[in-house]
């Protein structure tokens, strides 16, 4: 089972979106197969409209919209004409993650998929499992993707229902363990590189779409990933990895040791725009 976390500021449109026709028309006899108890006592398990579908939205946003407690993250970006790595504050109140089984896999029942997505929240720490306040979540299934992956959406709101919010620390690694352990419990396929350690990030449809319109072979994020690992192979001292990169078409920024402007901890990287 494959997690997909994205974050965003509008809940609103994650569930018009969940709730409507898809990128390529896909979803169908969208609902809710489970979530917060109240809102799912509410509104049931009925194939969702726009309208419903915007209810839902406000009353996941509820606790923040009513405390008025803004959650931001720092998100960096390429200038695409000094090439400098830049960051800025964003709102990103919504978590958002899909589940999804490889399409061979076949298709589980709503009441598993409501067992698994219960489970996973849990362990993520967004409800009163965690011994805090709960977050206000749910869990949409619309049918299939594109591929015949069967899936399902969990939608979380990072206010909690005291005004505190939600600690995403660490949640891509988290949400790999937590569903490792639910490939255990619930009789799932194994993904075999979580049981050798190894592992490859995750493809969003933007980032799928990009490389086909550009007639790409591979995603942006994996050609960086490739040119990064093969110019550390090759290169036996620090000058000749960053010569290499540069020539790989990588744009590359030292990161400095904190309070120090002569000791390189790291870098930052990105490719080069057209």
């Amino acid at each position: 089972m494959m997690p997909n976390i994205t974050r965003g500021a509008r809940m609103s449109g994650l569930m018009t979106y969940l709730a409507g026709e898809g990128r390529h028309n896909e979803h169908a006899e969208q609902h809710l197969v489970t979530g917060d108890s109240a809102i799912v006592t509410m509104y049931g398990y009925d194939q969702l409209d726009r309208a419903t579908a915007l209810q839902i939205a406000r009353d996941l946003d509820e606790p923040r919209t009513r405390f008025g407690v803004e959650v931001l993250r720092t998100e960096r970006a390429t200038d695409p004409e000094t090439g400098e790595v830049i960051t800025a504050k964003v709102d990103a109140n919504v978590w958002h993650c899909s589940l999804s089984l490889r399409a061979e896999e076949g298709q589980l029942s709503d009441e598993k998929w409501a067992a698994v997505a219960q489970d996973f929240v849990d362990e993520m720490g967004f409800t009163e499992a965690s011994g805090k306040a709960p977050c206000r979540w749910v869990a949409v299934r619309h049918g299939l993707s594109e591929n015949g992956n069967d899936h399902v959406h969990i939608a979380v709101s990072l206010v909690r229902e005291d005004a505190t919010k939600a600690t995403t620390h660490n949640d891509f690694k988290r949400a790999q363990n937590v569903c490792r352990d639910l490939e255990r419990k619930y009789g799932l396929e194994e993904l075999e590189s979580r049981g050798t350690g190894l592992g490859e990030r995750g493809v969003k449809p933007a980032e799928r779409e990009r490389a086909t319109r550009a007639g790409a072979v591979e995603v942006d994020a994996h050609r960086l990933e490739r040119t990064v690992r093969a110019a550390a192979i090759a290169s036996v001292d620090e000058g000749g990895f960053v010569r290499r990169l540069r020539l790989g078409g990588v744009l590359i920024r030292p990161r400095y040791a904190a309070g120090r402007d002569d000791v390189v901890a790291g870098y930052s990287v990105a490719l080069r725009p057209a």
